[in-house]
């Protein structure tokens, strides 16, 4: 008996030494490292989180892989309102009276990540300009430097205008732990979709994508108080001639209603502009003192983007190449269709050729009279003299001008060319994107992953704590149609491809749609746009396949852990 003992001991004791060593590991230094203790399955529930599922998992990796940077870029352009930094970012700590209801947002959500994963976050500048910036992370990236950020900011923008895009993206669609999902419903997919260049290759948004992009949504803010005021005079252009209100109707209700149904196209906003204008200064033509439908510049291109891509029509076309059955690509293809294009510019020059619609070229700061730039419109609209605010960016509601407004403001989409179309919301700059680094090891891409399916699954609070400060009146009982309008807003995310499309090939040349619009003030009609476009289809086409070409030969997940083996880690 004794000598049976005796072998189930030693059997034990074998038993234990091998679980110890296989428990055991060394890391790519040649220490050795414990194996973290494995965690029970997560069970699936309906109130449990899915960056919740794989925390855990995550939480496994090896703690010199739980820290990473994310590169920031500095941006001080006229054109960005977004701030994409300070939000990314968040403040460094909360203080009473100081630090804003967003930054404290920001502050918690990024604490509560850090706490979950364990996670050390680094926050660095490049301070240089976008295609200095372009250049250098390729060579980090290329050099695989070890200071290197793992994340990098604002980069897809101009990375694909210079054609600099290799080494620097990870394949989302094969990371583990991937964010994003393709499946998942609602706006955000079709964004995303609309945002790859091709449709099946998706990059990541290296920040709170869901703040950063309604940030930088293309809306036009009207005044609710301005158009009840004047209702007598408006009403045809949205009831119908010989319509009328019932009896304590707003008109500002009925043009929610107008929107959501579908009819809100630039027809219906020329004429609102026609039956707002009053010639205060009595010279007998549209000037900036007059009562005005609508102020818009041409200083940037953002509010002629906005302008363009939101109109309902969409200037390419989509294909599926099967030459190669196991390879299909898509192809972008600009419409030969020139009627398309005439039809936009056509819509836009019948508002800004008609009285009520005033274009300035001052300059974005102007904000006065003498000087009247895209500020000065804001006071106008807060003052009660302009009926919409212009194309703006839902961030920009932030501006103490509108926040200070003590008349009552909504949003609406920009208007469609025709009821027939569907209402199109553009991100303005894609520049809201940023890439993970090919050479972080699989360890780091984890956690990055986890980090940001944090943000996505919590991203709906994050929404109405936005909207709850830019959209100051959006709780009172009066303007429940913002609500509403946003819901249209997001669901009619589209053309942000166009949008991509347009910035990064045609750039170099100059030879942009909406440099065009922007140039000539928004009156060129079909007949000169559609010259224009015939003469430079060709050569826009070719710019489109090169970037294609491109993109589909963007490093993918697996090509980095081929590299990452090769390399060693």
């Amino acid at each position: 008996m004794k000598k049976l003992y005796s072998i189930l001991a030693l059997i034990l004791c074998m038993v234990m030494i091998a679980f110890c060593f296989t428990s055991c590991k060394k890391d790519k230094k040649g220490k050795e490292t414990t194996a973290a203790p494995e965690t029970e399955p997560v069970t699936q529930q309906a109130t449990t989180n899915k960056w919740e599922q794989i925390a855990s998992e995550v939480n496994a990796i090896s703690a010199a892989d739980r820290s990473f940077k994310i590169s920031l870029d500095v941006f001080t352009s006229a054109e960005r309102v977004a701030k994409n930094k300070d939000y990314l970012k968040g403040p460094d700590e909360i203080k009473e009276n100081e630090t804003s209801a967003i930054q404290q947002m920001v502050y918690e959500r990024n604490k509560k990540a850090r706490e979950l994963l364990g996670l050390t976050i680094e926050y660095t500048d490049m301070d240089k300009d976008w295609n200095t910036q372009c250049d250098e992370i390729v060579t980090l990236v290329q050099g695989n430097a070890d200071d290197a950020p793992d994340l990098f900011v604002n980069m897809v923008f101009d990375l694909n205008i210079a054609l600099k895009t290799q080494g620097v993206f990870r394949d989302i669609i094969d990371l583990p732990g991937g964010y994003f999902d393709f499946d998942a419903k609602g706006w955000m997919k079709t964004w995303m979709e609309s945002y790859s260049f091709t449709g099946d290759r998706a990059y990541v948004l290296a920040s709170d994508y869901f703040l950063d992009i309604m940030r930088a949504m293309g809306v036009l803010p009207f005044n609710m108080n301005l158009m009840d005021e004047h209702s007598a005079d408006l009403a045809p252009a949205i009831l119908g001639e010989g319509e009328t209100l019932e009896t304590g109707e707003n008109l500002s209700e009925r043009f929610f209603d107008y929107v959501e149904l579908g009819n809100w196209t630039w027809d219906t906003l020329g004429k609102l502009c026609e039956a707002i204008w009053v010639d205060t200064d009595n010279s007998g033509g549209n000037s900036i003192q007059d009562l005005l439908g609508i102020v818009t510049d041409r200083y940037s291109g953002m509010p002629s983007a906005l302008i363009l891509f939101s109109t309902g029509e969409s200037l390419t076309e989509t294909s599926i190449d099967e030459t190669d059955p196991s390879n299909p690509k898509t192809r972008i293809v600009l419409k030969e269709d020139t009627a398309t294009v005439g039809a936009i510019f056509d819509a836009v020059k019948g508002v800004f050729s008609g009285p009520g619609a005033f274009v300035t070229a001052v300059g974005a700061s102007g904000a006065t009279i003498e000087n009247p730039g895209l500020a000065y419109s804001q006071i106008k609209f807060s003052e009660n003299t302009l009926l919409f605010a212009g194309p703006t960016l839902l961030g920009a509601l932030e501006n103490v001008t509108f926040q200070n407004m003590t008349s009552t403001y909504s949003v609406v989409p920009l208007p469609k060319v025709d009821v027939n179309k569907n209402y199109n919301t553009i991100v303005h700059n894609t520049a809201d994107c940023g890439a993970i680094n090919v050479r972080t090891s699989l360890g780091k891409a984890d956690a990055i992953s986890a980090f940001l399916q944090y943000c996505t699954e919590n991203s709906g609070d994050i929404r109405e704590e936005f909207l709850q400060i830019v959209t100051k009146y959006r709780t009172t009982t009066y303007n429940q149609g913002t609500s509403r309008m946003l819901d249209v807003i997001y669901e009619n995310l589209a053309n942000s491809r166009d949008k991509a499309i347009e910035d990064a090939s045609m750039r170099k040349d100059g030879a942009r749609f909406h440099g065009v619009m922007k140039d000539n003030g928004f009156v060129w009609g079909s007949a000169d746009v559609v010259t224009w476009y015939e003469s430079k289809r060709a050569g826009k086409q070719t710019k489109i396949d090169e970037l294609l070409e491109t993109w589909y030969n963007l490093p993918t997940n697996a090509d980095a852990n081929t590299n990452n083996e090769q390399a060693g880690e």
